[in-house]
């Protein structure tokens, strides 16, 4: 996966933390049709500033850390991971995730978070 996306003269709009190829590339296109920037963060890294970071709640990190990072630097965070991850999710709101989202509500769900962020985004431009 490509780390940076699109202008890199501006802090990316979205940070993604996910460890699966093919939804990282998926949430990355539903990203760009947004017509966002995005940054692929890494656990354990510092967050950089941003609109909005989005945790796949599977990936082989700690991401409970990564989403209390955020919340305690005012970044809202997405996170979305199996249905049947009931732990998983709870564990994600309690650390501050603003949604939680179904793999299976991801393709539906994320784009709307994302078509309202942008046009947050667009009229501070």
């Amino acid at each position: 996966m490509q780390d940076k996306q699109t202008n890199t003269n501006s802090a990316p709009a979205v940070l993604l933390l996910c460890t699966d190829l093919m939804f990282g590339v998926h949430i990355q296109n539903m990203i760009k049709r947004a017509g966002l920037r995005f940054a692929n963060v890494r656990p354990g890294e510092p967050l950089p500033p941003a609109a909005l970071l989005v945790v796949d709640l599977a990936a082989r990190a700690d991401t409970t850390s990564t989403i209390r990072e955020a919340a305690s630097l005012g970044i809202p965070v997405v996170a979305f991971g199996p249905h049947m991850d009931a732990q998983g999710r709870t564990a994600a709101k309690e650390a501050g995730a603003t949604r939680v989202l179904a793999n299976s509500n991801l393709a539906r769900g994320l784009p709307l978070i994302l078509s309202t962020l942008a046009d947050g985004v667009n009229e501070h431009e």
